[in-house]
């Protein structure tokens, strides 16, 4: 099982990469309550920021959703 395809939000932004930055797999952590945009976290601004704003970015994709945990073994 690959955690990286779970997320509370159900979906992942695909960016193609550029010159200075490969290609990669971001969770969406919301959506932007005006455009309805998917946002993810801009590390280097350290806040959410639209995916639209990157020139890499290609597409989304979904990922299963988190719902709940069960705790183990106890």
């Amino acid at each position: 099982m690959q955690l990286q395809y779970f997320n509370q939000t159900g979906w992942t932004a695909i960016f193609n990469g550029t010159e200075t930055e490969i290609g990669r797999m971001v969770r969406v952590e919301g959506w932007d309550p005006a455009t309805g945009t998917a946002l993810v976290v801009d590390p280097q601004r350290g806040a959410l920021r639209q995916v639209t704003d990157y020139v890499d970015f290609s597409h989304l994709e979904r990922a299963d959703q988190v719902v709940a945990a069960i705790p183990g073994g106890g």
